[in-house]
């Protein structure tokens, strides 16, 4: 399995160097390109206005929705998993990737760390807040 690792500090603007491998761009945009949740914050619930003409497809990911939580308890990470992989899932859907695994866990109160499996591939994803 090949394993790499992609840090993201969300208090500094994001290195294009992160979006050089397509498959690692493409999951730095799914999961951060915030996708809209009117349950989640009637008030604000972001999302790109391009999800109002498709054909039901909708675009990023719902992990903003966890900002304001502990990263470190067991049902903020549960939560995590499965807002990466719902996020990821069109790369199933259209083809490009067999299966998708996410496994979260909190290294320290300040990093949340998603382990992303795709076809042999694993992606550690250290963000930081």
């Amino acid at each position: 399995m090949i394993i790499r690792r992609v840090a993201v500090d969300l208090t500094e603007p994001l290195p294009l160097t992160v979006l050089a491998s397509p498959v690692d761009g493409a999951i730095i945009l799914s999961l951060f390109c915030d996708a809209r949740d009117e349950a989640a914050n009637p008030t604000d619930p972001r999302g790109w206005w391009g999800d109002a003409l498709s054909d039901g497809d909708r675009w990023g990911g719902r992990l903003w929705t966890l900002a304001n939580r502990a990263k470190h308890t067991a049902a903020t990470l549960r939560e995590a998993e499965e807002l990466a992989s719902e996020a990821l899932q069109w790369m199933v859907k259209d083809g490009d990737a067999g299966a998708i695994s996410v496994a979260a866990s909190a290294p320290d109160a300040e990093t949340l760390l998603l382990s992303i499996a795709i076809d042999g591939q694993r992606i550690d994803l250290e963000i930081r807040s």
